[in-house]
């Protein structure tokens, strides 16, 4: 479904991301791990034309993105979640479910208050609105607001970051249990190793912008040296 090959990627004159190598295919759950700074975040941003300069080959569906904008993208399938989730404060929160159906170009459009029936810690707040919710709550929203669109294939990134860890662990179980029943492929940049792999089949490790790992899980746990020499803080 989605196909990275050679994909070079700079801010200004800053090289950041290196001959990266990368497929998701349909419905495929894949996590990319890696410190801060990289370059996780620079990959999903590539892959969505949403801010660095890109060099190399991007297609989904067996479509070339090359110079396609952001929003076309959307369109055909993807979607991002932000690490800063973008959540719009003054709508409620079914409000910005709604708002994101338009993203769905033709696909089957899901009824915002079924996207929340997935989603338990989001039902008693519809009424609320963005800015009032907390991190973890505006964390699922932004998750919920993506499905509207019935994407192909969700992009998260870093989605735990600063939660508490039962709000971790609620997440992990209702993304991967939402993802399986709607369909939707999952690439998720993450640092927490016990999310990435409650939500994902294999992963990724990207350390300097540079692929250094690939492989399912049980590679991941033996080769114990990887995660201590490009995990480990």
């Amino acid at each position: 479904m989605l196909d990275v090959a050679g994909l070079n990627a700079f801010y200004g004159d800053s090289h950041i991301l290196h001959a990266i190598d990368l497929a998701v295919g349909e419905g495929e759950r894949v996590a990319v791990l890696g410190r801060n700074g990289a370059g996780k975040s620079t990959l999903l941003k590539s892959i969505m034309n949403a801010g660095p300069r890109a060099e190399g080959r991007i297609s989904f569906g067996g479509r070339s993105l090359d110079r396609l904008a952001s929003h076309r993208r959307t369109r055909l399938g993807l979607a991002l979640v932000p690490e800063d989730r973008r959540i719009f404060t003054h709508l409620t929160v079914l409000e910005n479910i709604a708002i994101a159906r338009h993203a769905a170009a033709g696909r089957p459009v899901i009824a915002p208050e079924a996207i929340i029936e997935r989603f338990d810690m989001l039902k008693p707040l519809v009424a609320r609105h963005g800015g009032q919710l907390s991190g973890g709550q505006q964390q699922l929203l932004a998750v919920a607001r993506a499905l509207a669109g019935s994407p192909r294939l969700l992009l998260l990134d870093e989605p735990t970051e600063g939660l508490a860890p039962i709000i971790v662990e609620q997440m992990a179980h209702q993304i991967a249990a939402v993802c399986a029943e709607t369909g939707s492929g999952l690439l998720l940049c993450e640092q927490n190793i016990w999310f990435a792999r409650a939500c994902t089949d294999s992963v990724t490790i990207i350390d300097t912008g540079r692929v250094v790992f690939k492989g399912d899980w049980a590679s991941f746990d033996a080769n114990a040296d990887v995660a201590k020499r490009y995990l480990a803080v």
